[in-house]
């Protein structure tokens, strides 16, 4: 009886034993399936990305003109969806200017050749390549659009690709030929020129991959780029920016930490120039200091902080004031914060275009020619009074004096130099607004003074960097508007001044679009500012004593034992860089239409 049982066992254990190997042997064979088909599939979206990237470049020169057709062979793999829809997406370009509010307002179909597997897609549409994955999309390759230009000259060329056949499967290798109908001409039309006056341009996306649009647009310009729904995005491209009123006494406009750990002691208030100057009135609470991001008092809950007083609002995204230290800051007005804040547009594309409208006057061949520079010392003096071109450095040492007046514009192709106890340069607008233009370095030393006076407008424009050291001066008459412009470092050092007389600050304007702004004042005295200094793309350190009268916009601050008194003009508030006019973004558009077919072949 015992040998039955025993028989049976081994019976029972082959059976449990093989029936264990043909379940594992299964699952193996289903998971090792499943994982072939995720890698087929995967293999076999690459392989379409670079056929359809093919597919695009093949296309453009259809479309083109180029060539009269291209064939391409796609590789598609098993169980894919491989199609062409003439009616997929479309784009509507807006053209809405100063001279025709309705310009230009035209829709055109895309179409699209799509190939889906599962729930991934790859489509050609408009010129480039898209990939989408449920609800989102990216770009695989960018359609042909290209945004190039600067000071005043930015150009958008956007040559469409459309595809004009119906619906319909393709196969694996497919032909593209030119359609029988000739390009289309978008933008200039009938209604609208170049170049583009005031107004906007509003291009729309309606497509599977409208979020990876839009991202596209986001990157290769400055457009603010609106989701409509999760099909359609809007971009709006300006023809021109306004900059933002100077509301604030100091303002960050970067998204990085206002941190005070270099800060020793910071008072502000206000005062109104249109009353008198600083030193004529009583101080008021409207001093305004903000910034984008968080304001943190003192560096690590330590630093050298004594105080930090401001008699009006302190303006920030967040707060971070260590424990211990509430007592140093001291907050008359609001402690707000804020999360939405104009955001002033760069500024380089303004000054360029100054400048370049100075060098567009070719001075050299329509002007008073100097081939050797300029070099003033002693008691010598010369006055410029007619258009003039110096083609070399600019030098004025001891007690020298270059006057530029009379409507005149210089163009300097070297630098600047003025050094001595009294070399100074006047820029005299009585008879009529001054220009200069400085191709190299700008630097005022020792005694040298700057200084604009006559009643009229003076603008000096600096192609390089901008110093202003020692005891050195930059100057305006309480009665002339200065505007000093660069576009790199500016270096103000030591105890120089750069005021506007009975401290109007609306007559001195100093604009930077350089990296970086440095300040490095002399304990005794320090550095002394009236006007604004607007650099809204430039970070500025602030070593030392300074003195603020007016307004300091800047990307980000940094501190490093900082002793700062700032008086906040308020006759400011409903200023504008530039005076308010407006600086353009797109100054001209091209948009042409151009139609392939696609089918098998």
């Amino acid at each position: 009886m015992f040998g039955g049982e025993r028989a049976q066992s081994e019976v029972l254990g082959t059976v449990l034993l093989l029936g264990l190997t043909v379940a594992v042997v299964g699952t193996t064979v289903a998971l090792g399936g499943a994982a072939l088909d995720d890698s087929q599939q995967r293999a076999d979206l690459q392989r379409v990305e670079g056929a359809m990237t093919q597919v695009d470049s093949k296309a453009s020169l259809v479309a083109h003109g180029e060539s009269p057709s291209q064939r391409v062979r796609m590789g598609l793999g098993r169980g894919a969806d491989f199609r062409v829809n003439g009616d997929a997406g479309w784009m509507r370009i807006e053209v809405t200017t100063s001279e025709n509010p309705n310009a230009t307002n035209k829709t055109v179909p895309l179409g699209a050749v799509v190939y889906e597997r599962g729930d991934e897609t790859v489509a050609y549409q408009g010129g480039g390549v898209w990939r989408s994955r449920g609800e989102s999309s990216e770009m695989v390759s960018p359609p042909e659009f290209h945004y190039r230009g600067g000071g005043g000259t930015e150009t958008l060329t956007l040559p469409l690709v459309r595809i004009e056949n119906g619906s319909g499967s393709l196969g694996d290798e497919v032909r593209i030929t030119e359609t029988a109908g000739r390009s289309e001409r978008v933008f200039p039309s009938p209604n609208g020129s170049n170049p583009l006056l005031g107004g906007n341009v509003t291009i729309t996306v309606e497509s599977d991959y409208a979020d990876a649009w839009g991202q596209f647009f986001e990157t290769r310009t400055s457009a603010t780029v609106t989701d409509v729904s999760d099909r359609r995005v809007e971009v709006r491209l300006r023809t021109t920016t306004v900059h933002p009123t100077l509301s604030a006494g100091v303002s960050a406009t970067g998204r990085s930490t206002f941190d005070t750990g270099g800060v020793d002691r910071l008072d502000a208030d206000s005062y109104d120039s249109t009353v008198g100057s600083y030193d004529d009135q009583t101080p008021a609470d409207g001093a305004v200091i903000q910034t984008r991001d968080q304001f943190r008092l003192t560096a690590g809950g330590g630093g050298n902080t004594q105080s930090i007083t401001i008699r009006g609002d302190l303006i920030a995204e967040s707060y971070n004031i260590p424990p211990g230290q509430e007592d140093k800051l001291n907050v008359t007005g609001e402690r707000r914060t804020e999360t939405a804040f104009d955001e002033p547009a760069p500024v380089d594309g303004a000054i360029t275009q100054r400048i370049e409208s100075v060098r567009d006057r070719d001075l050299a061949t329509t002007g008073d020619y100097r081939g050797s520079g300029i070099d003033l010392s002693g008691t010598e003096s010369e006055t410029i009074d007619v258009d003039t071109y110096v083609d070399g450095d600019v030098t004025v040492a001891d007690r020298a004096t270059l006057t530029v007046t009379d409507g005149a514009t210089l163009h300097v192709a070297g630098g600047l130099t003025l050094a001595g106890d009294e070399g100074r340069v006047a820029v005299d607008t009585g008879s009529g607004d001054v220009e200069v233009l400085v191709e190299g370095s700008m630097n005022v030393t020792e005694n040298a003074t700057v200084r604009a006076a006559g009643g009229g407008q003076a603008f000096v424009y600096v192609d390089d960097s901008l110093t202003v050291r020692d005891r050195a001066s930059v100057t305006s008459a309480a009665d002339t508007r200065f505007e000093l412009q660069n576009t790199a470092r500016i270096d103000l050092k030591d105890r120089a001044v750069v005021a506007a007389d009975e401290d109007v600050a609306s007559n001195l304007w100093l604009y930077s679009s350089g990296d970086q702004i440095d300040v490095e004042a002399n304990d005794t005295g320090g550095v002394q500012f009236g006007g604004v200094f607007y650099a809204p793309q430039s970070d500025a350190e602030l070593d030392g004593n300074m003195t603020i009268k007016g307004s300091f916009t800047f990307e980000l601050f940094e501190f490093d034992d900082a002793e700062i008194d700032i008086h906040y003009d308020e006759s400011l508030e409903t200023e504008q860089p530039f005076k308010g006019n407006s600086v353009p973004v797109v100054s001209h558009l091209h948009v042409s239409v151009h139609g392939v077919k696609i089918e098998s072949d």
